[in-house]
Parts: structure tokens; C-alpha cells; sequence
């Protein structure tokens, strides 16, 4: 029996899609189905998913996770008002983290499956930098989001080439 967390992404091209407000809706959804979840801000820089969880942005996170190597990442998680759902922070208190390194990238790319939860959910940042684009490549699945305006259609459809792209080069 496989017990790996079911991780999914979530991208879009630009900005004010609605990108947060569907993960944490998601993720609760999914939490009062009785499902374990995790959401995982990783719109580092321009973190905002704690809003939609009614959670203040004063708790260490993956920034602390980043600094502190002997923490395992599953200690930064922060309970939520939902039942089965967990949070895990994003750049609340270390500044910089849009530009986080590629060996922290790949240190979170490793240690987030780790989480115990039946599904992990990422909130990404927007655009096509490469530690975006990596974390989205990180499983086959994925959710990509926009709305009708031809800015954000042509955004998200420069994300998905963009992150096919990435896969095919790596």
C-alpha cells in the first residue's frame, strides 16, 4: 500500500488569478472530507495564503526551515481552524526568499513529500523562474489557473510552455 502523499501544484502565469484563495479552498474542502492536508506557500516573496486560512503571519516557516537545517520541515507546520488541515508558511519572517538558492530549492523539493498527509498542496508563485517552474515539475499532476482576461490566458499558456520546457531540458 502506498502511502505517499498525493502533491499537487498550483501555477499560474500571472498575478490575482485567484491562485490562493482555490488552494486553501481546496485544501479545505478536500481536509473536511477527512482527508489529511497540507497547503505549503511557496509563493515565497509574496506570501498571502495564510489570509485565506485566518492564520497570522507571525509563525516560522519555510524561511526558518531554509536557515535552520537540523528542523525536519514537518515542524513548521501550523495547525489551522479546519480539521485535518495544516499549514506550512512561507516567508512570514525571513525577508529575500523569492531568491532562494538552488541547493534550498532542491532541499524543498525533497522534503516536502516527506510531510505525513494524504495530500500536499502548493501554492506557487506566479511567473516562469525557475524555482517556480521546478516546484511545479515536481509530480505529473498539477493545477493551473487563470481567469478569461487575454492577459492571464497568455500568462498561463507562457507558464505551460515555459514548464514543459523545463521538464524536457532537465
Amino acid at each position: 500500500m502506498n502511502n505517499a502523499p498525493t502533491v499537487v501544484p498550483i501555477a499560474s502565469g500571472k498575478g490575482g488569478v485567484g491562485k490562493s484563495f482555490i488552494a486553501a479552498n481546496v485544501g479545505i474542502a478536500l481536509a473536511r472530507l477527512g482527508h489529511r492536508v497540507v497547503l505549503v506557500d511557496l509563493d515565497l516573496g509574496g506570501s498571502i495564503l495564510h489570509l485565506y486560512l485566518g492564520v497570522r503571519n507571525r509563525h516560522p516557516g519555510i524561511g526558518d526551515f531554509l536557515k535552520n537545517c537540523g528542523r525536519d520541515l514537518g515542524d513548521y507546520l501550523v495547525p489551522t481552524a479546519a480539521a485535518n488541515l495544516a499549514f506550512l508558511p512561507g516567508d512570514g519572517r525571513i525577508p529575500f526568499l523569492a531568491n532562494i538558492t538552488h541547493v534550498q530549492k532542491e532541499r524543498l523539493i525533497a522534503r516536502i513529500p516527506e510531510l505525513t498527509a494524504d495530500f500536499i498542496l502548493m501554492d506557487l508563485s506566479t511567473g516562469t523562474a525557475f524555482n517556480t517552474l521546478d516546484f511545479f515539475n515536481t509530480t505529473p499532476l498539477g493545477l493551473l489557473m487563470t481567469t478569461p482576461d487575454p492577459a492571464a490566458v497568455m500568462r498561463l499558456l507562457a507558464f505551460l510552455k515555459a514548464a514543459l520546457l523545463r521538464r524536457i531540458d532537465r
